[in-house]
């Protein structure tokens, strides 16, 4: 009579502990893989915008305003600083706005499923150019030139440093993202005209 053989109770528990110390390793080292790709991706969205940007000014004499994309119903007033639509119409310097679309700002729940926050989506913009009157100007235009370009990072916040991701915080100031930080770190991903080539400052 031959017995039945299988794997004993400590066998398998071994196995799941393996499995499970291999998972403990790969699960993170693919998220940190996915937020580097989205880094790049922001990196080289930024580089595109910025010569459509340049290539606007040839043409105008000036820069995109910023502010709400406009017309888009039901546009969120508060969406202040933000690329507008003049870089698709009427001539496409970009072959479509979602190019704008900051990757990590949609990842917000409050941005992704709310209707009411049209704009909030997309790359936060200022337009240094348009700002000569302000006692802001010179230091702004000295530091980033005419216009300046910045994306809410891993942290998925605008000038978020840490006290309270519930809001955006609108400040002059720009805290780099640092991704010898860990990937997910806080700090903003930008690009100004002064910048040849960094979207990521470190």
């Amino acid at each position: 009579m031959m017995k039945n053989k299988g794997f004993t109770l400590i066998e398998l528990l071994i196995v799941v502990a393996i499995i499970a110390i291999l998972a403990a390793i790969a699960v993170p080292n693919f998220l940190e893989a996915q937020v580097r790709s989205k880094v790049s991706r922001v990196r080289s969205d930024m580089r595109n915008i910025a010569t459509a940007l340049e290539a606007y000014a040839v043409d105008t004499n000036k820069y995109p305003s910023d502010g709400p994309p406009r017309p888009v119903p039901g546009d969120d007033t508060s969406a202040t600083l933000t690329l507008g639509n003049e870089l698709s119409t009427p001539i496409a310097y970009l072959s479509s706005m979602s190019i704008a679309n900051d990757l990590f700002k949609l990842q917000r729940a409050d941005i992704a499923n709310s209707t009411t926050l049209n704009g909030r989506e997309r790359y936060n913009y200022t337009n240094i150019q348009a700002r000569a009157d302000t006692t802001a100007f010179e230091t702004l235009s000295r530091r980033h030139g005419m216009w300046r370009l910045y994306g809410a990072g891993p942290d998925m916040y605008v000038f978020h440093t840490g006290q309270s991701p519930a809001t955006d915080y609108t400040d002059w100031t720009l805290i780099n993202y640092d991704p010898t930080n860990g990937t997910i770190s806080f700090g903003d991903i930008w690009r100004d005209q002064r910048s040849t080539e960094t979207a990521v400052q470190e």
